[in-house]
């Protein structure tokens, strides 16, 4: 047998040289992250939203609803559906996820619309819980080392309990229970395939696919769901059309979430995070003012008119 020619045994030694250089690096890297503590959380600083006399119409974070619930009090539907449409690969990989990336990249394009998310469920709970928003390198290897720190030192369920836990469903509902009290008036544990596929694609865009703001769009949302579930093979075909035809009835919103203008205040976030690109966490939990146009009491003098107009009327109706 021949043997290869002194170029080719240089350029096989280099290549050997550099795996072994890149083994070195990545076990020196796993010491150094898990010999490190993760950073504590911030303390978020209240915000607030004034009408224009001044008057207070709402203080973020104080007034987030959070209820946490262990894993085992989620419904499998809504675990399943918020696997298959954020993280199909989260109990196969170590926080992150390259052929995620690839297969979301090549979804999203054949869609021609963001359908499927690159991050891993690790990098968004890293991300909630410890860094901001912004769109920068720098914030996304801290986001990478964060997660794989993460790994190293929580199970996977640990993990996914704390991500359903966190992440935010719209109208100051955090976490999953919150949500199914909000939108359905029941415990995270008894909701249903439907329920769970549309409550797993509101963190998208909890303002665009709310169900009480954009019933339309919050449908269109629970059908990407479904077919994501139905391609993991956690629900059939006919189970997913059969979900999707499922009629939902939300839950009458409480007289205490009906205070304050809840509407008005979806609508400043939306301005402030959509037109002028403040992050949301910013929003929320960075101690900012925002001064209004409303009048409160002008507000509340309208609410008391339509509740008296529709006293007696279909509970169906809303002014």
């Amino acid at each position: 047998m021949k043997k290869p020619s002194a170029p080719v045994r240089n350029l096989l030694s280099l290549l050997a040289a550099l795996l072994l250089a890149c083994a070195v690096a990545a076990g020196a890297l796993f010491l150094f992250l898990r010999s490190q503590a993760l950073p504590a959380f911030a303390l978020p600083l209240t915000s607030q939203m004034y009408d224009r006399n001044g008057e207070l119409i709402a203080s973020f974070y104080r007034d987030q609803n959070r209820s946490m619930v262990p894993l085992e009090r989620i419904s499998p539907y809504v675990i399943q559906a918020t696997l298959a449409i954020e993280d199909r690969r989260f109990y196969d990989h170590f926080g992150l996820d390259l052929r995620g990336v690839l297969r979301a990249g090549a979804v999203n394009l054949a869609q021609m619309d963001k359908v499927q998310g690159a991050s891993t469920i690790t990098q968004q709970l890293a991300r909630n819980i410890f860094l901001s928003h912004e769109r920068t390198w720098k914030r996304k290897i801290r986001e990478a080392l964060l997660s794989l720190q993460l790994e190293m030192k929580y199970s996977k369920d640990e993990i996914l309990e704390q991500y359903l836990n966190r992440i935010y469903y719209g109208h100051s509902a955090y976490g999953i229970q919150a949500a199914a009290r909000l939108y359905f008036d029941k415990e995270a544990s008894d909701l249903t395939l439907a329920e769970s596929a549309l409550l797993a694609g509101v963190p998208k865009g909890p303002l665009y696919y709310s169900p009480f703001l954009h019933p339309d769009l919050a449908k269109e949302r629970q059908r990407i769901v479904l077919k994501a579930m139905e391609e993991t093979g956690w629900i059939t075909p006919e189970q997913a059309e059969e979900a999707y035809r499922e009629p939902l009835r939300f839950a009458a919103p409480k007289k205490e979430e009906l205070s304050g203008a809840p509407y008005f205040r979806d609508y400043v976030r939306r301005v402030v995070t959509e037109r002028l690109g403040m992050d949301e966490r910013l929003f929320e939990e960075g101690g900012i003012r925002v001064r209004t146009t409303l009048d409160m009491r002008m507000q509340r003098a309208a609410e008391e008119a339509g509740a008296k107009h529709l006293a007696g009327q279909d509970p169906e109706l809303q002014a």
